[in-house]
């Protein structure tokens, strides 16, 4: 029995406000590099759900820039280590991991031999260092700074320079190799947010809070022109700046929520691209850029990727997805759609076949999305803001918001559509869209599930109980207590027939029972490390899946209970739902933020 990953669907970009993200692509033009939690991620920019994830940073990564031979990535994270791996196989071997500075790292530039780095960013005793990318050998010093230094670009060619810029409003020139301060230049009069060469060496160009964009000769630093002078400049700070292929044109990104382009000879903006969100006035902020081959690109604050066409200054294109940890999971009755809910409260549906990402506004929580549950026609949420959203799939903006008066702990439905929802004290039954009763219970609630038939509830609780209940009208009747778990009851899953109900807990263990006899069905699903967050069953019964905060996934046969298919660090920090989409394939989603299918393979 094995298990083999056959997609990725990919988290947005980490964004931070006020903060330039620093994107890259490979030097095919093919993939865009960027960050997000302890990940990176290389995505295909014509088909974003093709995916690979480097998962080895021990932290968050906050940067990450492809080698100009293509063959190695240097990532750096936030407590200033930077690791060289490789990009050729998928074993991502490392090539070095060096201590850069002492804090953060907030850009990486490689030279163009491939053979040296620059990382700066927040440091204590220095803003960066420059080193050699074999053995991470020091070759020069970088100097000239008093604040944080938030970017670096150096020239790819001989005679080599770099450039830096910081929260001192300061540019510092140095020449190399290795690399020794030249001179500084204090154009800008706030925060520098990016520097970046031309492909010839001949100009390198900053951007700034100030909204500035100045030219610089490559070779000696001397300013030539400042873009930004003409009355259709920014009307915020800019955060990034992309150079087009034939050095002739640049592209930036700003706080005003406008990306622009501008022709450098004549210091003009020839396009602007109006990108403001429609869900807040500052969602839509451009916090980072590339320009490679055709492809153009914006980041929005919200973690969108924006596909920009130069010719209708529109965007072709929006590439959208999860920044926080998913947190709920559901699919859809004819296993097309994925529905996905994050600690931020971000409600999504993805195409299984395409991997496209599409946000449902209207049925997004004020808060974490607590779980997921689909019924027929309806897609229904529970959240942390204290509401049960309920949303036709044939409307996803038809939502009925029904308040549960306090945090729910688990919701699940029937195939008849009633509702049944758990909070701390007591069991809440919707119908038709109304809630019909309440039930007090005696103990402290943590879980709920409901047969498909609608005649059966379990209730977990926090001693390690189940508490399995006759459903008649909106009455609850008391049937069997189980008492096989030892852990608070962390998910409940009826299997098909609803003869069988598991129960996860938060030791790791998963009991199944008979529900007519209360008896324990099989007790070897067992080998979770943590807390059970989920268990589905396949739709024939006769296999389980569940995820934990282990990290791990497992695929169990109720046939043969001791053989299971384990997907090993299936997702960062833990997993939060895994789902059948048929008896070979599994769905699953985590703290990663990210959407994973995997194709099964049972030994009979």
């Amino acid at each position: 029995m094995s298990a083999v990953r056959s997609s990725i669907f990919a988290c947005a970009p980490t964004t931070t406000r006020g903060q330039t993200v620093h994107l890259d692509a490979d030097p095919k033009g093919e993939s865009i590099l960027y960050t997000n939690g302890k990940s990176v991620f290389i995505r295909n920019i014509e088909k974003p759900h093709i995916a690979k994830e480097y998962t080895q940073h021990s932290c968050n990564v906050s940067v990450a820039k492809y080698a100009p031979s293509g063959y190695y990535i240097a990532s750096g994270d936030e407590r200033g280590n930077v690791r060289v791996w490789d990009t050729v196989g998928d074993e991502q071997i490392l090539k070095l991991e060096s201590h850069a500075i002492s804090g953060r790292i907030n850009d990486i530039a490689w030279d163009g031999e491939s053979k040296r780095i620059i990382a700066v960013g927040d440091g204590r005793e220095k803003f960066g260092h420059a080193f050699i990318a074999d053995s991470g050998s020091s070759c020069g010093e970088i100097m000239g700074h008093s604040k944080t230094v938030n970017t670096v670009a150096i020239r790819q060619m001989r005679p080599f320079r770099a450039v830096t810029g910081g929260d001192d409003n300061t540019l510092v020139f140095s020449n190399g190799v290795p690399f020794v301060y030249n001179k500084s230049i204090q154009d800008h009069t706030r925060f520098v947010q990016e520097v970046k060469f031309s492909s010839n060496g001949d100009m390198f160009a900053s951007v700034g809070a100030d909204g500035k964009i100045f030219i610089y000769d490559g070779k000696t630093g001397d300013k030539l022109r400042e873009l930004s002078a003409a009355d259709r400049g920014h009307s915020g700070g800019i955060f990034a700046l992309s150079w087009s292929p034939d050095n002739t044109r640049i592209l930036t990104s700003s706080a005003d929520q406008t990306a622009k382009i501008w022709d450098v000879e004549t210091s003009s903006a020839v396009s602007t691209f109006d990108l403001s969100s429609q869900e807040s006035t500052f969602h839509g902020q451009q916090v980072g850029n590339i320009w490679k081959d055709n492809h153009l690109l914006s980041l929005s604050l919200s973690g969108d990727l924006n596909y920009l066409d130069p010719s209708t200054s529109k965007t072709s294109r929006v590439v959208q997805g999860h920044q926080k940890a998913i947190t709920a999971f559901a699919i859809s009755e004819d296993k097309k759609t994925l529905f996905t809910g994050s600690y931020d409260g971000r409600v999504m549906s993805w195409d299984e076949d395409s991997g496209i990402a599409t946000p449902l506004n209207e049925a997004s929580h004020g808060n974490q999305v607590m779980q997921m549950v689909g019924s027929g026609a309806q897609l229904i949420s529970a959240g942390m803001d204290d509401t049960l959203r309920i949303s036709s799939r044939s409307s996803l903006s038809d939502v009925l918001v029904i308040s549960t008066n306090t945090l729910p702990k688990g919701v699940s439905a029937s195939d008849d559509q009633t509702i049944v929802i758990a909070t701390e004290s007591e069991i809440q039954i919707i119908q038709n869209g109304k809630k019909m009763d309440s039930l007090s219970v005696g103990y402290n609630a943590t879980a709920i599930a409901i047969n498909s038939q609608g005649s059966v509830v379990a209730i977990g609780s926090q001693d390690g109980k189940v508490y399995v209940m006759g459903l008649e009208g909106t009455k609850l009747s008391a049937v069997h207590t189980l008492v096989k778990n030892r852990g608070a009851i962390s998910a409940l899953a009826f299997s098909p027939e609803g003869n069988l109900v598991a129960a996860g807990d938060s030791t790791g263990k998963i009991y199944v029972y008979d529900v007519v006899s209360g008896e324990t069905a099989i007790q070897q699903w067992v080998f979770h490390t943590a807390r059970v967050t989920s268990i589905s069953w396949s739709p024939s019964g006769q296999y389980a899946v569940s995820g934990s905060l282990d990290t791990n996934v497992y695929v169990w046969s109720r046939e043969k209970p001791t053989k299971k298919i384990l997907i090993a660090n299936a997702h960062a920090l833990s997993v939060s739902g895994a789902v059948f989409v048929d008896e070979d394939r599994v769905v699953s989603t985590g703290a990663d933020a990210c959407v994973k299918t995997w194709k099964l393979t049972h030994h009979k």
